[in-house]
């Protein structure tokens, strides 16, 4: 399983012009967000409670909304679960964090 962790991938648009700490913010409430909505899924609870010793996560940007939809659109498509974090009350999507998943699954 070390060579093929539970991973949480965290994908933010590079677009927004924002603060850094605005962008960390962003990536924090997907995440938690992520981990409310998959609070019942055995691989979440796996990786919450760090079964395997560590929380593994991959950090990505994304050029614009565009570029974020196709990413969602590709987890969809690949039955990957996600949440997509959408910036309130402006509407703006900015963040997606995927449930945990094997590395392995994620290159499908």
């Amino acid at each position: 399983k070390r060579t093929d962790p539970l991973a949480v991938y965290v994908v933010l648009r590079k677009d927004l012009g924002w603060p850094t700490g605005a962008l960390i913010n962003q990536a924090c409430h997907a995440c938690s967000a992520m981990a409310w909505d998959a609070r019942e899924d055995e691989q979440a609870i796996a990786y919450l409670k760090e079964e395997e010793g560590q929380m593994v996560k991959y950090t990505m940007g994304v050029d614009g909304e565009v570029a974020l939809t196709k990413f969602a659109q590709k987890l969809t498509d690949a039955d990957l679960p996600f949440k997509l974090w959408v910036e309130q009350p402006e509407d703006v999507p900015v963040c997606i964090a995927t449930w945990p998943r094997r590395k392995s699954e994620f290159k499908r």
